[in-house]
């Protein structure tokens, strides 16, 4: 039952020397030449392959950019634990400075214990990439401050800081406690 077919293709219609490779002359006359259900299919898998890999190479980045961030961020809850101790020593160097500690050696002596211990700890703290936020004499800004009240001042321009309650901070750029300050409310009328 074999039959043979002739070309339809006219072999003079082709360039001297080469033959017609199943079928181009088809495509070469404006068909697009239809692509075998394997090569469609090769295709299909080629393309759920690129995805694969490309989902595979961003979860990679994201796994390795979180990792990095836990590791910034890991200390935070103990930072905000210590930050009262620091808020602490501070207060009792501003209590006793505005003493007379000059009268007493024996209160001199503690006064620079607790000054030094105080300086130790915020040196740790920058070691750590934990830094304060800027708040005394600045302008009010609500992403870093916390307003606690509002304050007449001549001497003081409107929406600036004029008193510092509690300093707040940051690590790595990230806030982690606002500073708690009162801000002016400009020239009183």
């Amino acid at each position: 039952m074999s039959e043979n077919f002739e070309s339809v293709i006219d072999p003079s219609e082709q360039p001297s020397g080469q033959e017609d490779p199943e079928g181009m002359a088809a495509g070469a006359q404006g068909q697009p030449e239809e692509a075998s259900p394997q090569e469609r299919e090769a295709d299909e898998w080629k393309d759920k392959y690129i995805r694969l890999l490309a989902d595979f190479d961003n979860s990679r980045k994201r796994m390795a950019r979180d990792l990095d961030e836990a590791r910034k961020f890991a200390n935070e809850s103990l930072l905000k634990a210590f930050l009262p101790v620091l808020d602490n020593l501070e207060r009792a160097l501003q209590h006793v400075e505005a003493r007379d500690v000059a009268e007493n050696p024996e209160y001199k002596a503690l006064v620079e214990g607790i000054r030094l211990t105080q300086k130790q700890f915020v040196e740790l703290l920058e070691k750590n990439h934990v830094i304060r936020v800027p708040a005394a004499g600045t302008s009010f800004d609500p992403e870093i401050h916390e307003a606690v009240g509002y304050t007449e001042s001549d001497s003081v321009p409107e929406g600036s800081v004029v008193d510092v309650y509690q300093e707040g901070y940051r690590i790595h750029n990230r806030l982690v406690r606002p500073s708690m300050v009162t801000v002016s409310k400009g020239k009183s009328s």
